[in-house]
């Protein structure tokens, strides 16, 4: 990407949000057996009754990334793309199922080639912070992306 598109990158308000609702399929059940992926209980002890579905990383981190690709539309030179790179996830309070949710992305910092995001989740019913982190993505010529990646 050309240097002076970086230089208007970091000068431009790059920020977006969006509202979800936690449904069943991509809830994380917890303190029981997971079925997708299986797996045990962590705790041996665990009674069945004591499995709730929440929010987890994997559901949150899809949808940070999503509001943060958002963000960057039209900020970006023709031809060039955004690829996940890194990201920290602190969660901060559970989100069961049927909550909403609303997650935001800033960027705080462009250090060619990479961007990052500094993101936020937060509980619709009371306000409460659900979740706090940051992403990193790399901007890629996505035909010479595409081209690197084995068939």
């Amino acid at each position: 990407m050309p240097e002076d598109a970086f230089e208007a990158l970091a000068d431009a308000d790059v920020r977006n949000d969006a509202t979800f609702t936690l449904d069943a399929e991509h809830a994380t059940p917890v303190f029981g057996r997971q079925e997708d992926p299986p797996s045990a209980p962590a705790a041996t002890d665990v009674d069945p009754g004591e499995t709730v579905d929440v929010l987890g990383t994997s559901h949150l981190l899809a949808q940070f990334g999503a509001v943060a690709r958002e963000a960057l539309r039209g900020h970006l030179p023709e031809g060039y793309g955004a690829v996940e790179r890194g990201a920290s996830i602190s969660h901060l309070a559970p989100v069961g199922v049927d909550g909403d949710v609303t997650v935001s992305a800033t960027l705080v910092r462009v250090s060619r080639p990479d961007v990052r995001f500094a993101v936020r989740a937060e509980r619709e019913s009371d306000g409460a912070a659900v979740a706090t982190g940051d992403l990193t993505f790399r901007v890629v010529d996505r035909d010479r992306f595409r081209g690197s990646v084995p068939e």
